[in-house]
């Protein structure tokens, strides 16, 4: 049934319940042509509250007719007998006409502040999101699905002038980008088909985008509400992204400074030795074969020592612009443990190295130049921070799939805190004025190289008991394996 028919069958409702309203005062309660009158108005006004304009229009006339058929003489006749009868007829027909659209009035203003507290409170609880929101996540994204899920729209999708992005409810949506991109430009709400409604998101004289939807409809003042609470997120998002870019300049900015103070400090004391060894043994003739040697010696670590410095420089910058090429190849854990003690050379000569091997380690696949350069800053590191003379023990070992390689040292170990920021960029902790040299570079490149393979590392660690790293990788599956 469509809505004029509807509209008809209501209308016919409510005047069939006038006329019983009259039967019933004339045949049950035998009640006087004044009480009648009363009683028909009131169920006039009834149909004013809870029926249409045109049912408010036509129940008082229905009412008159009732009121004159019945109970003004000659009584069932639709007829007036005298002048008195005329005045009781007009007088009743005008007040509950005017009383129909009175409480028609009222009512209607009844629902607008229904439904305007309505709206309020989906715009309360759309802000309410966004003040909750996690900073985490797309806010443009959660500013769509929360229109979808408060204002139960069929259909929503959002355009953003600044960065000329789109978000959609549904992947396949009808909301055309074009009338989207038109409605910012023009800064006014566009219907460009049936049912499809596109507002301004707009904050005071500054356009953010906008927001087109389909389904239910919305007053004009809560589609500005609206507009304006979007636009309140977008810039709340847009805020968010500027302090983070913000805050990346000034943490790149500082790592720079400290990474230059790191350099600096660590290049001193090398070019220094080399500089005073070069300036002998090109200005003291008296100089011996046996003193010559030595200072050659001299030059030779100490340019050994400059080189690993660069080194782990340019190895950091790689990985920071994400340019790591990975070789990988089958690789004996045993050999990766022998190489990365070698490279370190006569450096290990003041501690105690203890190697632990588990017997029958698999094959691990990464690249060796890069896993060992790793699991040397492991080393090199408990070398660092141990006491002279004490052991470190190098240990490998393979459980569920995963090969771990680990080195334990005897130095003073870690806090919680330094646990959570000791494998941060050139970060030092309690260390870096102590005296002992290091640019807070090499945990930074064994994580990242660790990562780079699909594998972790990790710190356990008792304050003022030492600490163990531990480079974590995926075994390569043994043939017997690959066949089962």
């Amino acid at each position: 049934m469509n809505s004029v028919g509807r509209r008809v069958l209501s209308a016919s409702a409510f005047m069939l319940a006038i006329v019983f309203v009259a039967v019933a005062c004339f045949y049950l309660f035998h009640v006087s042509e004044a009480v009648a009158a009363l009683v028909l108005m009131l169920s006039v006004m009834l149909v004013g509250v809870y029926g249409r304009r045109f049912e408010a229009l036509a129940t008082p006339l229905v009412a008159a007719l009732c009121l004159d058929y019945f109970f003004i003489p000659p009584v069932f006749a639709i007829t007036v007998g005298d002048a008195r009868g005329w005045i009781s007829l007009f007088v009743f027909l005008a007040a509950s006409t005017v009383a129909a659209n009175l409480s028609t009035r009222l009512r209607r203003q009844r629902d607008e502040l229904i439904a305007r507290q309505l709206e309020s409170e989906r715009l309360h609880a759309l802000s309410r999101a966004l003040l909750l929101s996690n900073r985490s996540e797309d806010m443009r994204r959660l500013l769509v699905n929360k229109c979808l899920e408060i204002f139960e729209f069929d259909e929503a999708a959002m355009f953003e002038s600044e960065t000329g992005e789109y978000w959609r409810s549904h992947a396949e949506g009808s909301i055309s980008l074009d009338d989207l991109r038109r409605a910012a430009t023009k800064g006014s709400i566009e219907y460009p088909t049936p049912g499809t409604t596109i507002i301004p998101v707009a904050l005071g004289n500054k356009i953010f985008g906008s927001l087109g939807y389909r389904g239910r409809e919305l007053p004009a003042s809560s589609l500005q509400a609206l507009g304006n609470t979007l636009a309140t997120g977008l810039a709340q998002a847009q805020a968010h992204e500027a302090g983070s870019r913000a805050e990346a300049v000034r943490r790149s900015e500082e790592l720079k400074s400290v990474m230059i103070d790191a350099l600096a400090h660590d290049l001193k004391t090398p070019l220094t030795a080399i500089e005073i060894a070069a300036e002998t043994l090109a200005h003291s003739p008296g100089v011996s074969i046996a003193q010559s040697a030595d200072l050659l010696q001299v030059i030779l670590q100490e340019s050994h020592g400059l080189r690993k410095l660069v080194d782990g420089a340019i190895h950091l910058s790689r990985i920071d612009a994400k340019r790591l090429r990975l070789e990988s190849e089958p690789l004996q854990v045993e050999d990766v443990v022998k190489a990365s003690i070698q490279s370190l050379g006569e450096r290990v000569a003041s501690h105690t190295i203890q190697v632990e091997l588990q017997p029958g380690l698999p094959l691990i696949a990464a690249d060796s130049e890069l896993l060992v350069q790793a699991f040397k800053q492991l080393i090199d590191n408990a070398l660092k921070y141990s006491p002279a003379g004490s052991v470190i023990t190098v240990a490998a070992t393979q459980a569920d799939g995963l090969v771990s390689l680990s080195v334990r040292d005897q130095g003073q170990g870690l806090t919680e805190r330094e646990q959570g920021l000791v494998f941060e960029k050139f970060y030092r902790g309690r260390f870096g004025a102590s005296g002992i040299q290091g640019t807070g570079m090499g945990l930074s490149i064994a994580k990242e190289i660790a990562e780079a393979h699909g594998g972790s590392v990790s710190v356990e660690s008792q304050f003022g008991r030492g600490s163990r790293f531990t480079i974590t990788l995926q075994a390569v599956p043994s043939l017997e394996g690959a066949k089962a």
